[in-house]
């Protein structure tokens, strides 16, 4: 069906397996910066009532709907910057590190160049080029919720674990109440070493 969207568990594996690399190797692999990436990852599908974040903010996603269509102007390099400024906006407004904005548009444009390789792909130049772009030259392509889509999960799943004992992440990561760090060092030492 056309407009289907990728399941939320999938952008998160994949966009955190290609980010993680990049967020540790530029100092950057904070709590905050893995959680604005996720949101990132997700907010696209905020045009989708049906979608995570949809059913989150069901009067948001069912307006985003009404007025754009799923995989509308918020599926877009238009909807990426218009976005990302709001997001920049409120960090500035409400003193957030400033460099969440630029993790969350990581997570947003990742989320797209991932819905590029579905079967129909988006409309990246919307609103002045509605025609879909399609990565895969409609030869390599993924269905929601098929084999191609759980074996893309499977992949980068065990790449995004492999990451994370690679990069240390339990120990380079600083959580606020030491019991969480130590329960995460004892699933390290336990299932890690």
């Amino acid at each position: 069906m056309k407009g289907e969207k990728m399941q939320y568990k999938t952008h998160l594996v994949v966009t955190y397996a290609a980010a993680l690399p990049m967020l540790a190797s530029s100092d950057s692999l904070t709590i905050g910066n893995l959680a604005v990436l996720g949101i990132g990852a997700l907010f696209p599908d905020i045009d989708h009532p049906g979608s995570f974040i949809g059913k989150r903010l069901p009067i948001v996603s069912d307006g985003m709907r009404k007025l754009f269509g799923h995989r509308g102007i918020v599926h877009s390099l238009a909807g990426a910057v218009f976005f990302t400024a709001v997001f920049r906006f409120l960090s500035v407004t409400f003193d957030w590190p400033i460099d969440w904005a630029t993790w969350f548009l990581m997570g947003f444009f990742a989320h797209l160049v991932e819905d590029s390789f579905s079967k129909y792909g988006i409309a990246w130049l919307q609103p002045l080029y509605n025609k879909n772009i399609q990565f895969g030259l409609k030869r390599v392509y993924y269905t929601t919720g098929r084999g191609s889509e759980w074996a893309i999960f499977i992949i980068a799943s065990a790449i995004l674990v492999y990451q994370i004992v690679q990069t240390d992440l339990f120990a380079q990561l600083t959580f606020p109440l030491p019991e969480i760090q130590n329960v995460l060092n004892q699933i390290k030492n336990t299932y890690f070493i």
